[in-house]
């Protein structure tokens, strides 16, 4: 029987759509967890950064206010980046040792 690969790009494409459906899952059961916070007036908010997109999720409150404050997300990606990018530099010096 013949065995049919998948392009490389199709292999990463199938990755890329199961990671975006795991990430769009786990923000799902946040925003459950945050309405039930909500009932016993808590108050929360995450930010969450996935490829290029920022994600909010919370109680109405949270939202607001992270969604009013575009520096804490612009800040938080920043932060995010420098810390890929340092993480990717520490691999590299690791794997030329």
């Amino acid at each position: 029987m013949a065995q049919i690969t998948a392009p490389a790009s199709a292999i990463h494409d199938e990755e890329s759509l199961e990671s975006r459906m795991v990430v769009k899952f786990l923000l799902s059961a946040l925003e459950s967890m945050s309405k039930e916070l909500d009932k016993s007036k808590a108050e929360i908010a995450c930010i969450g950064v996935y490829e290029r997109n920022i994600f909010v999720v919370g109680t109405e409150r949270g939202k607001a206010f992270v969604n009013s404050r575009e520096d804490i997300q612009k800040d938080f990606v920043k932060y995010c980046k420098e810390r890929e990018d340092a993480d990717q530099g520490c691999s590299m010096m690791e794997e030329s040792v």
